[in-house]
């Protein structure tokens, strides 16, 4: 791929595989912290394997980096039991929202007309998507899911901080949310039958690639703001692979969504792939 070319589209790529972990999760029935610790450390092997380094680092950006990764795992796992899944995913993909303050405060950046238009755009897509559910949560899975979007802004906001690379960090959030597994003998729902490790087996696979194109986009100088919009194609994917494998009919409302949401960050994406061309 040309260095022309920007990251937005291999950060679509790792939200696609990172919406598998709707349909996947569905047939666990392991502890979140569990859940999150396993998957972690298949991601973490994945990626360690990539950068050709199972070597820890500790900078500042690094570390927050990877404390965002990690507690974005964490808080979502746990909102996703504790309100509807379409609040939980929905108040987490406020996160653009977020990158955009992170970058105003830290840099004095200014969103561009291009991405307020299209954030907002994004959000009502995603609105549109859950409408149905929305309101059914309850109050701590939904704070909770509120600080996924602040967490998971981190992740996005770290990877503009000098000398730091997505994939160092996204490697390190997950080394260290595979520390997670030490919960295995406190959890009940823990079986090592291959109902349960295959599908949990899957998502660590999904959530190392997921990570691996990530850290390959934002290498290649995508915007923060940019990649965090492109992202909220997840929210729209996850709840169609649910549809399709599960039988769960996401609704009128989740269909438009998904064309609105889709189009929005095609179009977006298109629009700062030639912005970046010319600037070459």
């Amino acid at each position: 791929m040309s260095r022309r070319i920007s990251g937005a589209p291999l950060v679509i790529l790792a939200c696609l595989f990172w919406s598998f972990s709707g349909v996947l999760g569905k047939t666990v029935t392991y502890h979140p912290l569990t859940l999150t610790g396993f998957r972690a450390l298949i991601a973490a092997v994945m990626l360690g394997g990539a950068r050709r380094s199972f070597r820890p680092a500790f900078s500042r950006g690094v570390m927050l980096g990877a404390w965002g990764v990690t507690l974005t795992s964490i808080f979502f796992m746990y909102a996703n039991r504790l309100t509807t899944a379409a609040n939980a995913i929905v108040l987490q993909y406020a996160m653009p929202a977020f990158v955009i303050l992170f970058s105003y405060l830290a840099y004095r950046q200014k969103p561009t007309r291009l991405d307020l238009i299209c954030a907002a755009l994004v959000l009502c897509g995603v609105l549109m998507c859950f409408v149905e559910g929305l309101g059914g949560g309850r109050l701590t899975g939904d704070i909770l899911a509120l600080l996924s979007a602040v967490s998971w802004a981190m992740v996005f906001f770290a990877a503009r901080m000098p000398g730091v690379d997505a994939m160092t960090y996204s490697y390190m959030g997950n080394l260290i949310s595979a520390a997670l597994l030490l919960y295995i003998p406190f959890d009940p729902g823990f079986s090592l039958a291959p109902g349960q490790l295959l599908p949990a087996g899957a998502m660590g696979v999904c959530l190392g690639l997921g990570y691996l194109m990530f850290s390959l986009g934002m290498r290649r100088g995508v915007n923060p703001i940019a990649a965090a919009i492109v992202s909220n194609v997840e929210p729209v994917m996850n709840p169609t692979w649910v549809f399709l494998f599960a039988g769960e009919f996401p609704g009128v409302f989740s269909i438009a969504g998904a064309l609105v949401v889709l189009s929005s960050v095609t179009v977006y994406s298109i629009l700062q792939n030639r912005k970046a061309a010319s600037a070459q």
